[in-house]
């Protein structure tokens, strides 16, 4: 997810060093914006460790499509059961057959034999479940879907960036083209900006 390269400069803390920058102007990653120089009256110009705390406004972006036509999976709450008997390469599966369902999900639990609390037997069993699913359509509005989409991204950018507890500013750019809904949405967060560098 793109981190912006744009970053609207807002406050300036100087301890030490001449501001390169003002208050409210837009600067890039990697512009110069205190220089370890000062003037004095009657030192004139000389060197010094440049010092402060910037803080600048950031934004993170990410989009996505969907259709406001979905197909999703959901269990019937049918089920088969079977058990895989595993001895050194040899395997057994009880009941044999295929299953009867077209659509399922297959869930293992495995568990070695063994005779005492740190001695296996080379014989293991997993039990198998099957678990019928079924699709189903489901056909947004274009409101429920942006608000879907939008509270999706916004999640996954705040994860993505560590923004949770921070103070996010949501920007939202939305478009609609035969059934297929883009959603672009901007994050920003207001953080310390700038890294100190020998020039």
């Amino acid at each position: 997810p793109p981190r912006s390269t744009l970053f609207p400069y807002t406050t300036l803390f100087r301890s030490n060093g001449t501001a390169r920058v003002n208050v409210g102007d837009t600067v890039n990653a990697g512009d110069l914006l205190v220089e370890g120089v000062m003037e004095g009256k009657y030192t004139g110009l000389r060197k010094v460790n440049a010092e402060a705390t910037i803080y600048g406004k950031i934004s993170y972006q990410k989009s996505k499509k969907e259709s406001l036509i979905q197909e999703i999976e959901k269990s019937t709450g049918k089920e088969e059961k079977k058990i895989e008997i595993n001895l050194n390469n040899f395997k057994i599966i009880l009941p044999k057959g295929v299953s009867n369902f077209k659509n399922y999900d297959t869930i293992k639990t495995n568990k070695k034999i063994k005779l005492f609390s740190n001695f296996y037997l080379p014989i293991s069993i997993t039990k198998i479940r099957l678990i019928e699913k079924e699709k189903e359509y489901i056909n947004y509005s274009q409101e429920e879907i942006i608000d879907k989409m939008k509270n999706e991204l916004v999640e996954e950018l705040k994860e993505e960036h560590s923004l949770q507890n921070k103070e996010i500013e949501e920007l939202l750019e939305t478009n609609i083209e035969n059934g297929i809904v883009e959603v672009k949405v901007t994050c920003v967060v207001q953080e310390e900006i700038g890294t100190k560098e020998n020039l």
